[in-house]
């Protein structure tokens, strides 16, 4: 294992201006110093992992709790994103190296392990549950991608039926209950989908899209699913990162989440408490983290 490298810093920034919308009390998140932040994943004791990036263009894994801001670098790497924490404080993410290809990291007790399914070109991570499962997707050749789940050691491929290219972004704690997304057969379309159990799925696309374009992000242990999808006209639309709004499928029932003002909102994390995190940008184009606390 590596030891991480970490760096603290007084979170002093954002707090001073709260903004309200809907069902939710918003905060901005910006690392300081920093030309972009995103907010990725929070825990039940909402610490917050994401990514920023410096001036001079590089990109760290940061940790934010209680006000502070704490850098996470993988040992002599240029590039570190923060995806996802769990309640234990494990924290996953994606890390590259010199040649650029994503490979997967696990950060647990302060020391780094790299995550690399076997054999793959490319791993690169989703979101870890209280289990401890590591779930993402990986590249075998270019432009083939499968969903996997790590779990106690083992990595499992989750084959999608009618999918060909695959990515599961949180098992829930049972190891068994998942959401992702596929390009499906035969349109290359992009389609959000909840599996219950091997060979059990539901498609859960935001409703009325006339070319679907949706992407869950995380499912509590409650079942409630945050994401994003966009409103495109074609599905090459779909893929060249459209602006997109945030929804919460709770209950059955959609919600829509937009950061107040902005022209792009993504919810990429929701803890069991109903705290959302995400990413958002605003009119100048520039990007931010979010975090929403449900008002009731």
């Amino acid at each position: 294992m590596r030891r991480a490298f970490f760096k603290s810093t007084l979170f002093c920034l954002t707090f001073s201006s709260l903004l309200f919308a809907g069902d939710y009390t918003f905060l901005r998140i910006d690392f300081p110093g920093s030309t972009l932040t995103y907010a990725n994943g929070i825990n039940a004791r909402g610490d917050i992992v994401g990514r920023y990036d410096d001036a001079r263009g590089r990109t760290h894994g940061f940790l934010l709790r209680k006000g502070v801001f704490t850098t996470l670098d993988f040992p002599g790497a240029p590039y570190t994103a923060a995806r996802a924490i769990n309640a234990r404080g494990d924290v996953t993410g994606r890390v590259q190296h010199g040649d650029n290809n994503d490979h997967g990291f696990l950060l647990r007790d302060g020391n780094f392990t790299q995550i690399d399914f076997p054999n793959a070109l490319t791993t690169t991570p989703r979101g870890i549950n209280n289990a401890g499962d590591v779930t993402g997707h990986f590249a075998s050749c270019t432009n083939c991608e499968n969903g996997f789940i790590l779990r106690d050691g083992v990595f499992q491929v989750v084959h999608i039926p009618g999918g060909f290219s695959s990515d599961i972004w949180l098992a829930q704690d049972n190891g068994q209950v998942m959401v992702g997304d596929a390009a499906m057969e035969p349109d290359n379309e992009l389609h959000s989908f909840i599996r219950y159990k091997p060979g059990n799925f539901q498609l859960i696309d935001f409703p009325g899209l006339s070319v679907p374009c949706t992407s869950p992000r995380w499912i509590n242990e409650r079942g409630e699913i945050v994401g994003l999808f966009a409103v495109v006209n074609t599905i090459d639309d779909c893929y060249n990162d459209p602006p997109t709004h945030g929804f919460l499928l709770r209950q059955g029932k959609y919600v829509l989440v937009d950061f107040p003002g902005a022209t792009s909102t993504g919810v990429m994390s929701i803890n069991d408490d109903g705290w959302i995190v995400g990413v958002y940008v605003d009119k100048a184009g520039n990007s931010h983290g979010f975090r929403g606390a449900p008002k009731n």
